[in-house]
């Protein structure tokens, strides 16, 4: 076999730049898994902060009450007017879902429960809220005067409480466990709660937050869920979600208690107002009753009357029915006067009496749709004030309503009015036709009249004062409680089962992460695999292991020196053969020409020349190893030399100098080669390496010598190694494991590419091996197998 063919046998396969290394998912999978046990402790972790966090954190419940709501005519209300029944429902759910929510009725459930006051049980790892405190503490002051959050720090001890206030800094120690009035810097009470033994609570804290009433309420609104059960439903469904299921069963249960209670309010309010209208009507009727009774009295007394018979026929019949049309629309005109007189006295917008007997459907509607719009107007007179959008609109609609009212009795009485002049007129001609009747019976008829008038309307309002006291009585809320608060068992919050499954997610996700982006930006070349995803063109011919212990003999280093035994055998390999000298035969060829060399500092290159001419040494050859880094010199550190032994470059600057006299000889070791240091350094190296003197040393080595070493200077950073690279047979180039850049592995491709190198094989420098050997095929020669040792990827130091 040729040696060109033996060097093509390196290349696996032909290489296409344009196409993208497929991605193996069986090895992708073998290298995060080499990562186990960063998976297992993260695993491992996240589970431990789960399970602590689930030790600590509050169990949060759900809480629930479900109420029907109620309209008038489902109210138990007592009313003789049956007509209600036939009215269409007229709940408005988000007008209620408001009232539910809205900061009064919630300032009470506040105030009823003391939820302003928090009691934070403190402990070394976490603290959570108590709602069964051993304590009792309330606000000293009035409660319109606490305007910000109070926070004390409570203590219990032997002898009563250690009390300290966080705004002010300042302590107070009680004796005994009562603390009836109120401190400088300390405007609270306390009292121990009730079946609560004090003295098992001692060494106890607690720290204490006192809220302003609105500022609890309105936390509490935003707590509390009211909705509608369904689209169409009366059903309203209130949720409070707590760590503390008894304690917001109390609340939801306390809120709707409330909310009855206001509805009550309500409808008593406007039975109150009636009876009040009717118990001031019944002053003025007794007086008016008082005074027709006198004057009738003292009417037949003056007169000697006792019995007037009634007049027969059809006259008498006609005059009686005029009479009784004129009784009813007088008393309809006294009603309206009454009503009227009433809206004259209003100045505010107080409610008007409701169904006292007025035969005009259309004002008592009006009168019902008014005293509603009030009732409204006063609950958000309560929460908003007077400039508030939502009650100038209630004003203006109450101003228009009580003008439609004041209209609407206009006409009526105008329309009574009328009635009551064509009822007058047809009286006065029945009247005519009794002229024969004597003076006296008409008057008397007269004064009963007004008698049996002011009887009947006294007899109406009483009849409707007792309607309103019996609603006053007998009032029922406008809810149905369809079931108290029920708390939930199965906490909603942590869902046990979601979260460690999520523990075991990030254990995973969270190491794969790292580990890919790791991999995924990390450019450095590491092994033979990151070299064969850029090029396949350039064989690795080496892979020396890095040394475990810096200060280790390298030549006591099994490994190491197999590695450079492997080395020079592959680089001889691939090296093709040299021209004979005479006298012609095998023994008398040229020696070979290894160019050793790398793209920047840093990267091990004099450190594999000086041990790939001991390994070369070790094989009978006869070696010279040649320092060109004629910058930067790092041989001499190898032989224990100065930095300023005379070398190439005084050989190549003085004519009269002969290279073989500058030769350092390495015989203190079992095997010997020669070397030739760099020299002093000079100040144009490059004109050094062009002089004709270095390719007259390069053809007198070449007969001397098996292989010449040359250490030549970095390619990336001057030009000295490219410029005297067209004189080697081979050239060695290094990466270091962990260093060297993938781009500068694509600027050494270019070099082979732009045939500047000749002859290239990359050696990897200082890679991370096992302890022992994987001999297996590639590219001919056996080699280590690496463990990627992520640690030392991120924090290994260069030599």
């Amino acid at each position: 076999m040729s040696k060109d063919s033996r060097k093509n046998s390196f290349v696996n396969y032909n290489y296409n730049e344009n196409e993208r290394t497929p991605i193996n998912l069986i090895d992708s999978f073998k290298k995060y898994l080499e990562y186990w046990p960063w998976f297992l402790y993260s695993i491992i972790i996240s589970l431990i902060i789960v399970f602590t966090y689930l030790r600590y954190a509050d169990v949060i419940y759900v809480t629930e009450a479900k109420v029907k709501l109620l309209d008038d005519k489902k109210n138990a209300n007592f009313s003789l007017d049956i007509s209600k029944v036939l009215n269409k429902s007229t709940i408005n759910l988000e007008n209620e879902i408001a009232l539910f929510k809205s900061n009064r009725l919630l300032e009470q459930v506040v105030q009823n429960l003391k939820l302003n006051v928090v009691y934070i049980s403190k402990a070394k790892i976490n603290s959570k809220t108590d709602f069964n405190p051993p304590f009792v503490i309330s606000y000293a002051l009035p409660e319109d005067s606490l305007s910000g959050i109070l926070k004390f720090d409570v203590s219990i001890t032997k002898t009563g409480y250690t009390i300290l206030n966080k705004e002010s800094g300042k302590s107070l120690q009680t004796k005994g466990y009562c603390l009836n009035t109120a401190v400088l810097h300390f405007p609270i009470i306390i009292q121990p709660s009730a079946d609560v033994d004090i003295n098992s609570f001692i060494d106890s804290n607690y720290e204490i937050v006192l809220k302003p009433v609105g500022m609890a309420a309105l936390e509490l609104s935003n707590d509390i869920q009211v909705t509608s059960m369904r689209k169409d439903s009366d059903i309203i469904s209130l949720i409070l979600k707590s760590s503390d299921g008894k304690h917001a069963q109390i609340i939801l249960n306390n809120l709707i208690k409330v909310f009855e209670e206001d509805g009550i309010k309500d409808i008593q309010q406007v039975s109150r107002r009636t009876i009040d209208f009717v118990d001031n009507r019944f002053l003025f009727l007794k007086e008016d009753l008082n005074a027709i009774e006198i004057e009738k009295k003292e009417y037949k007394k003056s007169n000697n009357l006792s019995f007037i018979q009634e007049d027969a026929g059809l006259s008498i019949k006609t005059k009686s029915t005029n009479e009784q049309t004129l009784f009813d629309v007088e008393s309809q005109l006294l009603l309206v006067q009454l009503l009227r007189d009433n809206l004259d006295r209003e100045v505010g917008f107080d409610l008007l009496p409701a169904d006292i007997g007025i035969q005009s459907t259309t004002i008592n509607e009006l009168i019902g749709l008014f005293n509603t719009t009030v009732l409204q107007y006063q609950k958000m007179l309560l929460g908003a004030g007077d400039n508030n959008p939502t009650v100038q609109v209630l004003v203006n609609s109450i101003k228009k309503q009580k003008k439609n009212i004041e209209n609407s009795v206009k006409g009526f009485k105008q329309q009574l009015e009328t009635s009551r002049n064509q009822i007058e007129l047809a009286q006065r001609v029945a009247n005519n036709n009794f002229s024969s009747l004597p003076e006296k019976e008409k008057v008397l008829r007269h004064i009963e009249r007004q008698q049996n008038l002011k009887e009947n309307l006294y007899l109406l309002l009483l009849q409707k004062r007792e309607e309103a006291a019996i609603n006053l009585a007998v009032v029922t809320p406008n809810t149905k409680i369809i079931d108290y608060a029920i708390t939930n068992n199965v906490p909603i919050y942590p869902k046990t089962t979601f979260l460690i499954f999520i523990a075991l997610f990030l254990g995973v996700v969270f190491p794969f992460v790292i580990l890919y982006f790791i991999f995924r930006y990390d450019d450095k070349i590491y092994n033979v695999n990151d070299i064969e995803s850029i090029t396949h063109e350039i064989p690795v011919i080496g892979e020396v292991p890095t040394s475990e212990n810096k200060e280790e003999n390298i030549e006591t280093n099994l490994e190491i020196v197999e590695a450079f035994r492997t080395l020079a055998h592959n680089a001889e390999f691939i090296t093709p053969y040299n021209e004979l000298i005479p006298p012609f035969n095998e023994n008398n060829k040229l020696g070979k020409i290894f160019f050793v060399t790398s793209s920047i500092k840093g990267e091990g290159k004099t450190f594999v020349s000086y041990n790939l001419a001991v390994a070369l040494g070790q094989l009978g050859k006869k070696i010279l190893l040649v320092g060109t880094d004629l910058r930067n010199p790092q041989l001499h550190k190898h032989l224990d030399q100065v930095k300023n032994n005379k070398g190439l470059s005084n050989y190549l600057h003085n004519v009269s100098l002969r290279w073989q006299d500058l030769i350092c000889k390495n015989n203190t070791k079992e095997f010997s080669f020669d070397v030739l240091l760099s020299g002093d350094i000079p100040p144009n190296p490059i004109l050094l390496l062009s002089n004709r003197k270095f390719n007259m040393f390069i053809n007198e080595a070449k007969e001397v010598y098996d292989i010449i070493i040359f250490d030549t200077p970095p390619t990336l950073l001057v030009s000295d190694a490219l410029i005297i690279s067209k004189y080697a047979d081979t050239t060695l180039y290094v990466v270091r494991s962990g260093m060297t850049e993938k781009k500068l592995l694509s600027y050494s491709k270019k070099l082979n590419d732009e045939k500047k190198l000749k002859n290239m094989g990359y050696v990897i420098n200082d890679i991370n091996m096992t302890n022992g050997y994987n001999w297996g095929y590639n590219y001919g020669y056996g080699r280590f197998v690496e463990k990627k040792n992520l640690y030392k990827r991120l924090f290994k130091s260069r030599r």
